[in-house]
């Protein structure tokens, strides 16, 4: 949102001289209020707009200007119940005004009540029925129940009735782009260049659109029209740094980033990008404290903390203390998770932790935790043994991997004499890429680190393993070439969509061997944590699609070993089925295997159960015996799951309400 008071009617003008004319004594102090949060509002400077219009509220709270820029800030920041409860005292001042019946259209859908936002909507456009508003917000109605081809013919259908409109032209620009139809994206946005060559937010919009196509000429030039046009806008300045740093200038990005910083240290973005400005230039020290002001301005940035944990991890020593630093923070709050018996959460934490500092005692032994938390106890004495190799001279760690030894005593992998977590298994072999541009993100080029972290959340499931190739490619045909070289099975092309508040993944799995698509998964989530839990989320519904292999890895007569357990969802009473070593093959149609039934050579019913194998009874199936080690075991064919309904984007649906006022 580009800050305005509204399009008021007569009968708003006239409530607004009215609440003036109740209130004389505090009418010149709340009207100077409200115009500083006028101009707050117009530069997006939230909390500044935020304070002068409370301030005005309070001198005058029958003020409806005040009142309405208000919630029109508060909608701004995505804080929508605030939002709601003062546009519903703006409305209460003016029932009349279709303005702001949009605007708490618009408050109600950032909020996910789709069908309340409808209603108003819809009930403005049966009084007036080209309102441009009302038709936006259907628009943006349809976006949020992931029916795009619908909103775009809304879009269509506004602009028949204004050509010119520019947040009909930003909004089909933006919708056309996330959709791939980049001819309609283009059309769009230089109509809309063509028609408000003055306007800020169409010079920055069209920076943005052609910065996430990597065509960075392109969007510098219109960053330095929108600087033109506003010398003191620091999202004009900000795209600039954005264009000069993918231009590889770093020079010039960390000169203008400084300006920035120097005004408002209080400027988490502008932080960040010089962050990235240093980092790309080499300078990791300067770099590392950049990001590290970024997230004190805003500790709940996730980005800015991923992107600067690999930049440690990829300049700086395991032993280094920075990273120590870095990693004592997930420590701290897989501990805290772990006490809360959110072991999920706890686990990548504490992992996360691991990558920062593999040889932290600390972050090994809370690792540990988690797993005994699971149920796992053998994992943990594992996990216990690495910091044994490692040398850690620990007299309580030595203790407890001796103290495991004995309670795991008579487990199935004892009897067997084999330790269930170093055998060699079969996994589906997956590259994690990410294609340049695809994914519109608050945090400029911060794509291929956010799928890093995605393809190391990826590794905590038993059933996967991922490559090692870079996660950003400049299109598909990369992304397939790619992994088609590293022999993987699948590769995963990761999109994703981050507003102020929100965070969105989707993942289109594809078949390495042909390119076809063979599923897709996707997450939403707000508040406090939302990367690392979307990642865990896309993560379950990656592996629960792609369940582990398993394999008969040890036999004596009908009885056998296979390297499947409790973990993988075995139990006794499990009957699987044999097949032929080699026989196995991965599903054309759908994540996963099939096989041929003539190559079902016999069945395995378990009877006994470990962490990660279990043992059974074998019996072949024919007059021969054909059964040997090394003959994979798999499950009956399951039904094929119901098609998944068309996915929100709520991190497009963000982009498109940000528009309004424009």
């Amino acid at each position: 949102m580009r800050g305005r008071a509204g399009p008021w009617s007569c009968a708003a003008m006239a409530a607004g001289l009215l609440a003036l004319a109740v209130a004389p004594l505090g009418a010149a102090d709340a009207r100077e209020r409200y115009q500083l949060g006028a101009r707050a509002q117009a530069s997006e400077d939230w909390p500044v707009a935020v304070e002068q219009f409370r301030a005005a509220l309070a001198a005058n709270p029958a003020y409806l200007e005040a009142a309405v820029g208000l919630a029109e800030t508060l909608l701004a920041l995505e804080e929508f119940e605030e939002a709601s409860r003062w546009v519903t005292r703006a409305r209460s001042l003016d029932a009349e005004n279709p303005d702001l019946a949009v605007l708490e259209g618009r408050i109600r859908l950032g909020a996910g009540d789709v069908a309340a936002a409808r209603v108003l909507f819809t009930g403005v456009l049966k009084a007036w029925p080209n309102n441009l508003e009302a038709r936006f917000g259907l628009a943006e109605a349809d976006v949020a129940e992931g029916r795009a081809r619908s909103a775009l013919d809304r879009y269509g259908a506004a602009l028949a009735i204004a050509p010119e409109s520019r947040r009909g032209l930003l909004s089909l620009a933006i919708l056309s782009e996330s959709t791939g139809d980049r001819a309609a994206a283009d059309r769009a946005i230089e109509l809309a260049l063509r028609s408000h060559a003055g306007d800020v937010a169409v010079q920055l919009a069209a920076s943005d659109l052609y910065g996430g196509r990597g065509r960075w000429d392109l969007a510098e030039r219109n960053a330095r029209a929108a600087l033109a046009i506003a010398p003191g806008s620091a999202a004009a300045r900000l795209a600039l740094a954005t264009a000069h740093i993918a231009l590889n200038r770093f020079d010039e990005a960390a000169g203008v980033l400084r300006e920035i910083v120097s005004i408002d240290r209080g400027d988490a973005r502008a932080w960040y990008s010089l962050g990235l400005a240093y980092a790309r230039s080499g300078d990791h020290a300067k770099a590392l404290a950049a990001f590290g002001s970024a997230i004190a301005a805003a500790p709940d940035d996730e980005t800015a903390r991923i992107v600067q944990e690999y930049t440690a991890i990829d300049a700086l020593k395991a032993e280094d203390p920075q990273r120590a630093k870095l990693a004592s923070v997930h420590r701290e709050a897989g501990r805290e998770l772990l006490s809360r018996s959110m072991l999920e959460k706890a686990l990548a934490e504490y992992r996360r932790s691991l990558l920062l500092e593999p040889a932290s005692r600390d972050g090994r032994v809370g690792y540990a935790r988690v797993y005994r938390a699971m149920g796992f106890p053998d994992k943990q004495r594992s996990e216990l043994k690495v910091l044994v190799g490692l040398g850690v001279k620990d007299t309580t760690v030595v203790d407890e991997v001796e103290s495991l030894e004995a309670e795991l005593d008579g487990t199935v992998s004892r009897l067997w004499g084999v330790d269930q977590y170093a055998i060699e298994r079969l996994h589906h072999l997956v590259a994690v890429t990410t294609i340049g541009g695809s994914s519109p993100l608050r945090h400029p080029l911060a794509a291929g680190d956010l799928a890093r972290a995605f393809r190391d959340t990826l590794t905590r499931h038993d059933s996967l393993a991922v490559t090692g190739e870079g996660v950003t490619v400049t299109g598909f045909d990369a992304a397939f070439r790619a992994a088609v070289r590293s022999n993987a099975d699948y590769f995963l092309a990761l999109d994703m969509e981050e507003s102020e508040r929100s965070f969105s993944a989707s993942a289109t799995l594809y078949l390495a061997r042909t390119g076809a698509s063979v599923a897709s998964f996707s997450a939403f989530r707000t508040g406090n944590d939302r990367v690392r839990d979307v990642f865990l989320r896309v993560g379950q519904l990656v592996a629960a699609a792609l369940p582990a292999r398993g394999t008969l890895v040890a036999r004596i007569y009908d009885r056998g070993l296979v390297d499947l357990g409790s973990r993988h969802g075995m139990q006794v009473g499990t009957r699987l089925a044999i097949v032929r070593k080699g026989r196995v093959r991965l599903d054309v149609d759908a994540p996963g295997t099939v096989w041929d039934d003539a190559d079902i050579i016999g069945d395995f019913t378990v009877t006994g159960v470990d962490e990660a194998v279990s043992e059974g009874t074998i019996l072949r199936r024919g007059t021969f015996d054909f059964v040997n080690t090394g003959d994979e075991v798999v499950l009956p064919r399951a039904a094929a799951p119901a098609p998944e309904p068309a996915a929100a984007r709520p991190g497009l649906l963000a982009r498109l309400l940000a528009l309004f006022g424009r």
